[in-house]
């Protein structure tokens, strides 16, 4: 068996105590894991939770109105983005040449780093039935907050299906975009292996720019998925970064930056479309090779 991961987005609609509410609990969250990323870099980055909760939950408890369970989930958020970094590190070593004019690789380690991780934006992550539960049918969900646990509407549109046929929630993230509140849930099932020894079909595929894809198929048949308007949008994107780097203002960095992450998200929907084809076209068990 095979664990197959997806991200659940529910867009939340809480009232304007609510939102003040769900603001500060994550600006708390914030202040503490940046306190916890600050004593896991004084002290030789332990990524180890116990040793992060014998030096630090006493004092948080005393000090912070955040409950034991968001607190722990503070230092599983801090130690996990230890080792992301940490992962990123060791992927790219320093090279330099010796005096033989010998290419060295040097595989870096947290030590490399000038300053602790820093939480810039409030965050929270909620763990299953202890901060986030669903209910009233699901037409609700509770959540915690810095007083009590409280409940608001969301939606869900397109995802109804991955609160059964076996799905599991877990860990949740509390995530406040353009003033606007989400929660994204990840979410895992088992599902059977894949025989790569029996598929029913090998297909071809070739990426490019012309055409998003071409694909050739065992009974030799071709198509071409014309990739011309997707050119002619991403080259107008291209316009638009050139002339604000050209401006260098801050204002205009600030909308550059706000650009690339709009291109970003459509580039990430068009192929997430190109995918979603390809496997409906040609159907399950399939063996697609780039």
């Amino acid at each position: 068996m095979a664990m197959l991961g997806r991200t659940l987005k529910i867009r939340l609609y809480p009232n304007a105590i609510q939102a003040t509410q769900l603001l500060e609990m994550s600006r708390e969250y914030q202040r503490l894991a940046n306190l916890v990323s600050q004593w896991v870099f004084d002290h030789d980055f332990p990524l180890n939770s116990l040793k992060i909760n014998h030096a630090l939950y006493k004092v948080f408890r005393r000090e912070s109105p955040l409950n034991s369970q968001m607190i722990q989930s503070v230092f599983r958020t801090v130690v996990a983005r230890y080792k992301t970094v940490l992962a990123q590190m060791k992927q790219h070593p320093y090279c330099y040449q010796d005096d033989d004019k010998k290419w060295v690789r040097v595989t870096k380690d947290l030590t490399w780093l000038f300053k602790p991780l820093h939480f810039s934006r409030p965050q929270a992550d909620f763990v299953r039935q202890s901060n986030y539960s669903f209910v009233n049918s699901l037409t609700e969900i509770s959540l915690t907050t810095l007083e009590k646990r409280t409940k608001m509407p969301f939606t869900i549109k397109g995802f109804k299906q991955y609160f059964q046929n076996g799905w599991k929630l877990g860990t949740a993230k509390l995530v406040h975009s353009r003033g606007k509140w989400y929660l994204h849930i990840g979410i895992t099932k088992e599902v059977a292996d894949f025989d790569s020894t029996a598929p029913s079909q090998v297909v071809g595929i070739d990426r490019g720019l012309r055409f998003l894809a071409t694909t050739f198929d065992q009974q030799g048949k071709t198509r071409f998925f014309d990739g011309e308007k997707v050119l002619l949008k991403r080259h107008k994107f291209q316009k638009i970064r050139t002339e604000l780097q050209h401006r260098g203002i801050k204002s205009a960095k600030k909308k550059l930056k706000q650009l690339q992450q709009r291109e970003n998200r459509w580039m990430t929907d068009i192929n997430h479309q190109l995918s979603k084809t390809l496997v409906t076209l040609y159907g399950p068990q399939t063996l697609f090779v780039l």
